[in-house]
């Protein structure tokens, strides 16, 4: 048995068989019926002694119409010192202990002084404590506890201190509570919270529903009806009561370390299991095919599950395993929760996870020396589809479904060839991690693409409900067919797979749109023959891009990819005839080579940008003669002057004709060609543009004469005076009738 995410109904059906053993009038009691409770079970644990003490802080809610004389609590077997207060008073109560699955319960009712009128709510205390001792469900002894804990039913937290210094686990469904209150903390306890099992197990990867149930958020209190039990829990003080074994075990090239705790009585079992699981787990990995990617798988005794009907227990997203002794079959049932590891939460369905670890625990097994049980699935007579376990069939017996949902793989197998095809498919249960968790299409697709059979009997007959999924069949096989025969024509071309946006439809089972796709992707490949006898003709290298990017591009992108690789071959045949007739050392030549190279290398749009660079090179080389030529006698004809001095500052025309005559020699001529210009612009006009810069600086100092004269005038008053003014050193005033200007104030006395 496997627990996760998807495992909700495994965790459903074990609370609704406790539910249905309770008698009817215990239900009468305190589901609902009568009375609603809001309630907090506190329990603290003893280890040492063997003992624990229980705190019920419970408000219950009449919601009958008529008055209620009495109400009634749970309380565990063997309740003594018992009590229950209302508002510090102490109640009437009656004690009678009633059978459930898990042995006895008590049932509490408090007789009430006065009446519980409609809709009114009475809060109620009651406390107890628990001594040592051991039944068929729980275990009370000096140095270990293992048992249950009793809640209210549907809006019950239970809170469980337990020593931190003791060996403790908790069934998933428990948390460590946020709050660690000091007076638990200082006694050197810590605190857990309890709530609704199903929803805090199976959100094990929600980090917000983690958090908000370790705050013991209200939505987290336990909604099931009529289950008086929520939690579990071993906690160990004597270390000689527990065992552990350990080894590392190689898996796929590297050490996992293989771990199982154990109770000490149970040695010889411990023992025999552990040796089971270091033997398979590397069997295991070599039938998967993909490695754990975990360090570590805990293996934990645990006598709780075997209350539930389940010898064993998976948490593959933990890398836990739990297993009940004494099951009768324990050896293969260790194989089969180990297989968990592989077939886990990668798969979407129980028929699949379940199914394929016993597939794999068979095929295991009797290497081991283990031969397992017979399900006998098939004496039952049922016929009910793989597809419908938990999903719509009225059929909950385990065997017919286990034992169905092995067959079935063995089954698959034979039908897709045998073993080596098997492991082929199960080795890409990892490759695509977008797509997990993997669904029974998955692998009827991987099963028809590793051996090439149809498996649309095999799936119809076993897996799928046969009268609704047939026409999905037959539109499934029509759209394969079609498929089928594109394969082949791209085989023809050296294509594997197929684009991506048409392999996406066949994933995801929309097969509308896949006969337009063929029809897509066969022009493409019309398209690229004709390409291809192209780049033959030219005498162009081989290139693999398109082949490369077929499985991983859509048909679009690959369309696109194709036109680029003949545009780029029009450019490299385009550029070839233009340069027949260049001599060896021509310097647009080399760029032909390097598109040449870059085609080959399937960069088609650098081939196309130097196949055109070369007829640039091949067109510049000419003009770059010319150029050099007139610059050289621009050069000659030079006659300096104070005008063409001017005209020539910051430039120089020599060294850009050096180096336009360097870069030409060296194959360069588009850049020869305008350092030449530059070198002939420079000498042709510099006396024009001597001129020009003269010109402009007298024209500035002409301006600044003009601003200065301006700013001297402005110092003068328009009246003939000057403006009063002071210095503070030496009083000396200017007055108004004083006929100076601003030439006085430097004046002094």
């Amino acid at each position: 048995m496997k627990v996760s995410r998807a495992a909700a109904v495994a965790a459903i059906v074990v609370c609704g068989s406790i539910a249905a053993a309770l008698p009817q009038r215990h239900l009468l009691a305190a589901s609902g019926q009568t009375q609603n409770v809001l309630s907090d079970s506190y329990y603290r644990l003893d280890p040492a002694a063997g003992t624990l003490s229980v705190r019920v802080e419970a408000t219950i809610q009449n919601v009958t119409a008529k008055d209620l004389a009495s109400v009634s609590l749970w309380a565990m077997p063997r309740a003594q010192n018992l009590a229950v207060t209302r508002d510090g008073v102490g109640q009437e109560i009656t004690s009678t202990e009633i059978s459930d699955y898990f042995g006895t319960i008590g049932v509490i009712t408090v007789t009430l002084a006065k009446p519980m009128k409609a809709n009114a709510r009475f809060d109620f205390v009651m406390t107890y404590d628990i001594a040592a001792y051991r039944n068929g469900v729980m275990s009370l002894e000096p140095g270990a506890l293992e048992l249950p804990f009793l809640g209210q039913g549907a809006g019950s937290f239970v809170w469980v201190d337990v020593p931190a210094s003791a060996e403790n686990y908790f069934d998933p469904g428990c948390l460590r509570a946020s709050d660690q209150p000091g007076s638990v903390r200082e006694s050197g306890y810590e605190r857990w919270v309890c709530g609704d099992a199903t929803l805090i197990a199976l959100s094990s990867d929600d980090a917000g529903v983690q958090t908000r149930c370790a705050k013991a958020d209200d939505k987290c209190r336990q909604r099931l009806t009529g289950n008086p039990y929520s939690a579990y829990v071993q906690s160990i003080s004597d270390p000689s009561l527990r065992g552990s074994k350990e080894a590392d075990v190689a898996v796929g090239g590297r050490a996992v370390t293989l771990t199982l705790g154990y109770f000490r009585r149970d040695e010889k079992w411990a023992t025999e299991q552990f040796a089971v699981a270091v033997a398979a787990v590397p069997k295991l990995v070599d039938l998967f095919g993909f490695p754990y990617t975990r360090n570590r798988i805990i293996m934990r005794e645990s006598h709780h599950i075997d209350l539930i009907g389940a010898a064993g227990v998976a948490f593959p997203s933990e890398g836990q395993v739990l297993l009940a002794a004494d099951t009768g079959f324990d050896r293969e049932v260790t194989v089969h929760e180990l297989a968990h590891q592989w077939a886990g939460d990668n798969l979407e369905s129980n028929w699949l996870w379940e199914g394929l670890a016993e597939y794999g625990m068979r095929v295991v097994a009797p290497e081991l020396g283990i031969t397992p049980i017979d399900r006998r699935w098939k004496s039952f007579g049922y016929t009910d589809a793989l597809a419908t376990w938990y999903n719509g069939s009225s059929v909950y017996n385990p065997n017919y479904w286990y034992g169905k949902a092995g067959a079935f793989w063995f089954e698959y197998e034979a039908t897709i060839g045998g073993r080596e095809n098997m492991k082929k498919v199960l080795a890409r249960m990892d490759d695509d991690p977008a797509r997990l968790p993997l669904d029974g299409k998955w692998f009827m697709d991987a099963g028809e693409y590793a051996s090439g059979a149809n498996l649309d009997a095999l799936f119809l007959n076993w897996v799928f409900n046969e009268a609704t999924a047939t026409a999905m069949i037959r539109e499934r096989r029509a759209a394969h067919d079609l498929v089928s025969a594109l394969a082949s024509r791209e085989a023809e071309l050296g294509f594997r797979d197929l684009p991506a946006d048409l392999q996406a439809n066949l994933n995801a089972w929309t097969f509308a749109a896949i006969p337009g796709q063929v029809t897509q992707t066969d022009a493409v490949l019309a398209t690229y023959r004709k390409v291809v006898e192209l780049s033959a003709a030219a005498n162009l290298p081989v290139t693999d891009r398109v082949a490369n990017a077929w499985g991983s591009s859509t048909i679009a992108q690959i369309a696109s990819m194709v036109e680029n690789q003949r545009q780029a071959i029009e450019a490299i045949t385009g550029t070839a005839r233009e340069l027949a007739n260049e001599p060896e050392d021509s310097p647009a030549l080399p760029r032909l080579a390097a598109a040449r190279d870059q085609y080959a290398a399937g960069e088609f749009s650098e081939a196309k940008r130097l196949a055109s660079l070369a007829i640039t090179t091949f067109a510049d080389k000419g003009t770059a003669e010319k150029m050099l030529e007139l610059a050289r006698k621009r050069q000659a004809a030079y006659k300096p002057s104070a005008l063409s001095r001017i005209g020539l500052l910051f430039m120089s025309p020599d060294d850009e004709l050096a180096k336009a005559q360097s870069a030409y020699d060296g194959g360069d001529p588009s850049r020869a060609l305008g350092l030449a210009k530059s070198a002939y612009d420079g000498w042709d006009g510099a006396t024009t543009r001597g001129a020009q810069r003269l010109a402009i600086v007298l024209g500035l100092m002409a301006g600044l004469c003009v601003l200065a004269y301006y700013l001297l005038q402005r110092l003068t008053d328009q009246r003939g005076g000057t403006v009063t003014s002071s210095r503070s050193d030496n009083r000396h005033f200017l007055q108004e009738s004083d006929r100076g200007g601003w030439k006085d104030w430097e004046n002094t006395r």
